[in-house]
């Protein structure tokens, strides 16, 4: 069996343009998850209410993974 680092990686291209993913791009099919934590200068308190919530999720999802970039 062949370890994980003789193992080539799988390449993943992410298209931002206007401060918007505007597509994700994959030699093979990938579970891609966007969390957007920008807040405008103008947030409502519930949209700081829902950001916290996303924050929190985010931080879940996460644990145990490797930050690749």
């Amino acid at each position: 069996m062949e370890s994980s680092e003789n193992k080539p990686m799988t390449k993943v291209i992410i298209h931002v343009e206007g401060g918007l993913v505007q597509a994700v791009y994959s030699a093979e099919e990938l579970d891609i998850q966007v969390y957007d934590l920008d807040l405008s200068d103008f947030a409502t308190t519930s949209e700081v209410a829902e950001r916290k919530v996303i924050a929190a999720d985010l931080a879940k999802e996460i644990k145990g993974l490797k930050q690749i970039y």
